[in-house]
């Protein structure tokens, strides 16, 4: 049966970090090419202290028009997730519309229902708590982007950026009764020299835009520019229809980009990574760069986040990078891989 995904991110212009562009693009990348149904992007209301950011409509028309798809596009609440229930019955209709697109996505869902959630916890929180039951019918799976993973607590090294963003919605949805695919964006959110690296149970990873951008279509180089230059006219489709005119800017090519969630798409549709970034059948883990462990999770009220293992009857999962040196560069090229398709 088709699988279907609905895509909830802190999509933003002018951008506050455009990794989420990257993972738009790997969405519609995996819709375009018929492997996954794109049920609808559930766009974060913007965090009070970005006031001059909107939610990226443009972004998702873009490659929306590159892939011939419709665009299901909602807005999140703008009111932060508490866990008072009866704060629940006094929300405004727009600040409930984000948690009801997640229920009706579920609702109409006929085959596997999946949700990947790249920003705030928010409408997730609050849809969980209004149906909990529709999760445990629906929902074959959420794909968690947010905390760190480090076994120690220690270690850990303070509040992961998504999980700051709400932490009561973070903390309530573990309490959502479907498999949860964990993946924590840092092993140690804070290091020494405050210096990123791969972890074992973290999903970041780094590359120089330029070792994609220029092996990808000329419309695609024309969507990247338009949202990695910062561009806010109203002109988005031109630069599609006229992608020879629109060049890769220098900064954009000479940029690196931070990235944390595409391992979670190629999991759920059942594929995963070798070491040189040949896209592989999930099924062949000896050879996958990552893959999912099953543990029993606990969130306190704080966000804190502990683990242990489980055995395989556990419908909670834990992310881990299998080989820390071939990691990065194979993502790298995994993912230039499923960019390519659009074209």
């Amino acid at each position: 049966m088709t699988i279907r995904l609905l895509h909830q991110t802190d999509l933003f212009r002018p951008y506050i970090d455009p990794d989420d562009h990257w993972d738009l693009a790997c969405v519609y990348a995996l819709a375009g090419s018929g492997q996954l149904e794109l049920g609808g992007v559930l766009i974060d209301f913007p965090p009070a202290e970005y006031p001059s950011r909107s939610p990226d409509v443009t972004g998702i028309a873009q490659l929306s028009y590159l892939t011939g798809l419709p665009m299901h596009v909602a807005v999140g609440s703008s009111v932060p997730y508490t866990h008072d229930r009866s704060a629940l019955s006094t929300l405004p209709k727009r600040d409930r519309a984000g948690a009801e697109f997640l229920l009706n996505y579920l609702r109409d869902s006929e085959g596997p229902a999946y949700i990947s959630i790249v920003g705030s916890c928010r409408d997730l929180a609050v849809a969980g708590r209004l149906d909990p039951d529709l999760f445990r019918d629906k929902c074959a799976g959420i794909y968690l982007n947010a905390g760190t993973g480090h076994p120690e607590v220690a270690k850990q090294g303070g509040m992961e950026y998504n999980v700051e963003l709400n932490a009561a919605a973070y903390v309530a949805t573990f309490d959502i009764p479907c498999p949860i695919y964990w993946m924590p964006c840092f092993e140690t959110w804070r290091s020494v020299n405050d210096e990123r690296k791969v972890g074992r149970f973290g999903t970041y990873y780094r590359f120089r835009q330029s070792e994609i951008l220029q092996k990808l279509s000329p419309v695609m180089q024309s969507y990247f520019t338009y949202s990695l230059e910062q561009r806010t006219d109203a002109r988005y489709l031109q630069p599609l229809l006229a992608p020879e005119t629109d060049l890769l800017g220098y900064l954009t090519l000479k940029a690196e980009r931070d990235m944390w969630c595409t391992a979670g798409f190629f999991h759920m549709t059942s594929q995963a990574v070798d070491k040189v970034g040949n896209i592989i059948p999930s099924g062949n883990q000896e050879e996958a760069v990552f893959g999912f462990r099953p543990v029993e999770i606990k969130c306190d009220v704080n966000g804190v986040t502990t683990w242990t293992d489980a055995g395989a009857e556990s419908n909670r999962f834990l992310f881990e990078v299998k080989d820390l040196d071939s990691y990065a560069s194979a993502m790298t090229v995994a993912m230039t891989t499923l960019l390519a398709t659009i074209r």
